[in-house]
């Protein structure tokens, strides 16, 4: 069996248990709001996360947890909030969280290479710290997304459980909203990944073909688009203003964080190719004039 096989079914195994702990503390906190008994839910699994990435000293056993996370949400809510009664709004938002999270947990898994492998950022985060990485591991690698995530989910509890339909037209475009989203991160991965295997590879190689010669970053724009998408369907079932707090905080971390994140490791890596390529390309939203020259 092969590292990488091996490593896949060690994860595998790994967020079974979690997701049975999850489902484990949903059902003992019975007398909370749902909002809540979700939110600790959430709050326990991630715990146990980052106890999984200490015994196997590696924090991209918190990977996953991003992509699979929206899923287990739907699972719970088709179970706990008449799944049976579902209408077309409910089964089209739970069929956009599910494509979005199995898609993006198998790409992962596409390009999981074992556990000798940590992301980039946790290694530079583990080096830039020393002895404090592991608060930072807690906080920053671990809780935050599953903050921000569980934010970005919660205008749908709106649709699943708290409201009822104000708007089929607000609904329908957040579903094509998110739909595009989903596209977009599909596009981008795909070719990303076909990049990787190719052949000749050269140090100052970039990929710049395809949707990425539109945007540097097309598949953060991808999981922007999809998450604003969300919010759409959830203010369509009039979920309140401060639902908006999980997209936005998304946009942000994006921007301020990812972004410039991953285009210093580019710089560093790449410095003369990406100068070229930073100056030619936007950085996230495609220039329209370029896509009318290119045609």
């Amino acid at each position: 069996m092969s590292n990488k096989r091996r490593a896949l079914i060690e994860v595998t195994i790994i967020y079974i248990l979690i997701g049975v702990l999850g489902w484990v503390t949903y059902e003992v906190l019975d007398n909370e709001e749902p909002v809540l008994r979700f939110l600790y839910a959430d709050l326990v699994m991630t715990l146990a996360t980052f106890i999984f990435s200490l015994l196997k000293r590696n924090s991209s056993v918190y990977d996953p947890y991003w992509s699979v996370i929206p899923f287990f949400f739907i699972v719970q809510w088709f179970i706990y909030f008449g799944g049976s009664d579902w209408q077309i709004y409910q089964w089209i938002c739970a069929i956009a969280v599910s494509l979005w999270s199995w898609r993006l947990t198998l790409s992962w898994a596409r390009g999981f290479p074992g556990w000798h492998h940590e992301d980039w950022r946790y290694v530079n985060f583990r080096n830039q710290f020393g002895n404090f990485f592991q608060p930072i591991n807690l906080l920053g690698i671990h809780l935050y997304p599953t903050l921000i995530v569980f934010l970005g989910m919660w205008p749908l509890f709106w649709v699943f459980d708290f409201g009822a339909i104000q708007s089929s037209f607000l609904f329908y475009t957040g579903a094509f909203i998110t739909f595009i989203g989903i596209w977009f991160e599909y596009k981008a991965d795909n070719q990303l990944a076909l990049f990787r295997k190719r052949k000749n590879k050269k140090k100052e190689d970039i990929l710049n073909t395809g949707i990425w010669s539109y945007s540097r970053n097309p598949n953060y724009l991808g999981e922007i688009l999809f998450w604003f998408g969300l919010l759409g369907i959830g203010m369509s079932f009039n979920s309140p203003w401060y639902t908006s707090l999980g997209s936005i905080g998304m946009l942000l971390m994006f921007l301020f964080a990812s972004i410039p994140m991953k285009e210093k490791q580019m710089i560093k890596n790449r410095p003369e190719a990406f100068k070229k390529y930073k100056n030619e390309v936007s950085v996230i939203i495609p220039s329209l004039l370029k896509m009318r020259t290119k045609r």
